[in-house]
């Protein structure tokens, strides 16, 4: 099972005070580093915000890993660490974080999944109808098919769930067996399948105690034009997950990390017409530029300055 679980094993036989894991990345970072530049590291997670991350695509640590450490009393912090830069303090894996005390990061952190796809039963014969799931999720679970997320209704008009892109074939084909009846007299309208499709999640122990985290996390993919095809949220309100087209993925990943203030938004200036009161303004905006950054989060940057003249010249 690897060596690191090894250790998490060790670890709780010989009752350490700590486990460390040592990888080629500083610790959990906020997002996947390679899609969004600015993905900082996490000082502390708490072990279920860790679990979330983990299975939402953050390969740093598995979840296996982490179970010897949560089964002790009282249970073992665990420390991802650089082995490449050995000085860099990382991440600490503990009982609870602290990332709820900050009403702006009560999100620790997001992640996703890739090559998903999305498929949606959909019928009047649905509504009501006991051991409908049952025979759904039984079907899929006969033939291999995992199911990462599921989405319902309320008012049981259809059933949507996600899996690999590479089962939804398979899993459309045997879906139609099953209710072959129910499709054939009209009771199910449709099996339909969306992909290649992806899993945008916000994962935070602090969201369950801030109001607005939702309005915000889906008015920054509405702001980027992001079409959001499925909702999903336990309530723990430790994860609130979204699924969107695969080629609109990296931009969700950007959006939502910018609007819970993990990495800073950036504003690129211009300025037309370097008079005296140009200069004033680019020694004004050099100076605010540190305070803006620390105070809002905001990275202010000149990206053009062009002398007067004609309108013609612009």
């Amino acid at each position: 099972d690897g060596s690191d679980y090894s250790a998490a094993i060790m670890g709780r036989l010989l009752q350490a005070s700590s486990i460390s894991i040592w990888t080629d990345v500083d610790g959990v970072l906020s997002a996947d580093p390679r899609r969004v530049p600015h993905a900082h590291v996490i000082g502390e997670v708490s072990y279920n915000e860790a679990m979330e991350l983990a299975y939402f695509g953050a390969k740093v640590i598995h979840p296996k890993t982490m179970v010897p450490a949560i089964m002790c009393d009282p249970q073992i912090p665990i420390y991802i660490r650089n082995t490449f830069n050995s000085s860099f303090p990382g991440s600490r894996i503990i009982t609870s974080s602290t990332t709820h005390t900050d009403r702006d990061k009560c999100v620790c952190g997001f992640s996703s999944i890739e090559n998903m796809a999305l498929i949606n039963v959909e019928g009047t014969g649905l509504v009501g109808v006991q051991g409908t799931a049952k025979r759904l999720f039984g079907t899929l679970e006969s033939i291999g098919v995992s199911v990462v997320l599921i989405s319902q209704a309320s008012s049981e008009h259809s059933i949507t769930f996600a899996t690999l892109a590479a089962q939804a074939d398979d899993a459309k084909h045997a879906i139609e067996e099953e209710f072959r009846r129910e499709l054939k007299q009209n009771h199910i309208s449709s099996v339909d399948v969306k992909a290649p499709c992806s899993i945008i999640a916000a994962v935070g122990d602090g969201m369950s105690q801030t109001a607005g985290v939702s309005g915000r996390f889906f008015t920054a993919l509405g702001d980027s034009r992001i079409n959001i095809l499925a909702i999903s949220q336990g309530c723990s309100e430790r994860n609130i997950s979204a699924v969107v087209w695969q080629k609109d993925s990296t931009r969700a990943l950007r959006a939502v990390h910018a609007a819970f203030r993990l990495s800073h938004t950036t504003v690129y200036v211009g300025l037309v017409g370097m008079n005296e009161i140009g200069d004033s303004l680019l020694k004004l905006l050099e100076g605010q530029r540190s305070r803006l950054r620390d105070a809002f989060d905001i990275d202010l940057q000149v990206r053009a300055v062009v002398e007067g003249g004609p309108s013609s010249d612009l």
